[in-house]
């Protein structure tokens, strides 16, 4: 394992009707009041498929995304899941009403915190990643959606308290071997599922990690990330 170390019927209404008017007439009241709750519910319904999304060949869609990583590192002592921030863009093309694909950019915070009995502090890692994927329309506006993600280390980051330091800068002070890096280059294979609706898309995939977060270690340090987004497209 790989330790560094601080770093959610009114009956009474019709009984009064009854009264004032002959049975007949109230079994006609019924008959079109049903008939118009009938037309109310059909109405309801067309506008529902209508407003999910029905996406033609050669469709194509910008969408801006925002949202919440959940992520923490896999074979590291006392690592914590950690929430942070996820924002982007994605343009999608439709090769048919059931088949996409997609690509963008997305920027995020992930990481973990560490809980030791002796050092309690957060790791952050920043990412500009690059998500390709592969959409299936098994519904209107339900998509499963698979493909690879690579992604570029911007800055990574240890806080404790108050106190910041860059890691690349710890790992050269902490450790004697300069073997022992963090890599730039990160690439991951997102899984999820995305539901649009009247243009809004509530998307959630899990990235496995492939690649190593740390070169020169003989434990298999991965990112392991959740993405939640929501987004509009156009």
């Amino acid at each position: 394992m790989f330790y560094i170390p601080f770093l959610f019927d009114n009956s009474e209404f019709f009984l009064n009707f009854a009264a004032l008017y002959p049975k007949k007439r109230i079994e006609t009241i019924k008959i079109t009041t049903m008939k118009k709750i009938l037309v109310m519910v059909v109405a309801t319904m067309m506008a529902t498929s209508t407003a999910m999304a029905q996406h033609e060949e050669g469709d194509n869609t910008i969408q801006p995304r925002i949202g919440l990583t959940l992520s923490t590192l896999s074979n590291m002592d006392n690592a914590k899941m950690k929430v942070n921030l996820a924002y982007g863009v994605e343009f999608e093309h439709f090769i048919n009403d059931q088949f996409s694909v997609a690509g963008g950019l997305l920027f995020t915070d992930q990481g973990t915190k560490i809980d030791d009995p002796k050092y309690e502090y957060t790791l952050n890692i920043y990412y500009a990643a690059f998500p390709l994927t592969a959409n299936y329309y098994v519904l209107p506006g339900l998509a499963l959606k698979a493909g690879m993600q690579p992604a570029y280390r911007v800055k990574t980051q240890m806080k404790e308290g108050d106190t910041k330091i860059d890691l690349d800068r710890a790992l050269e002070l902490l450790l004697d071997d300069d073997d022992v890096k963090m890599n730039k280059f990160e690439l991951s294979i997102p899984v999820g599922l995305s539901y649009e609706y009247n243009g809004i898309t509530l998307d959630a995939r899990y990235n496995f990690g492939v690649t190593k977060a740390f070169s020169g270690l003989d434990d298999s340090v991965r990112n392991q990330v959740v993405t939640i987004t929501l987004g509009y497209k156009f």
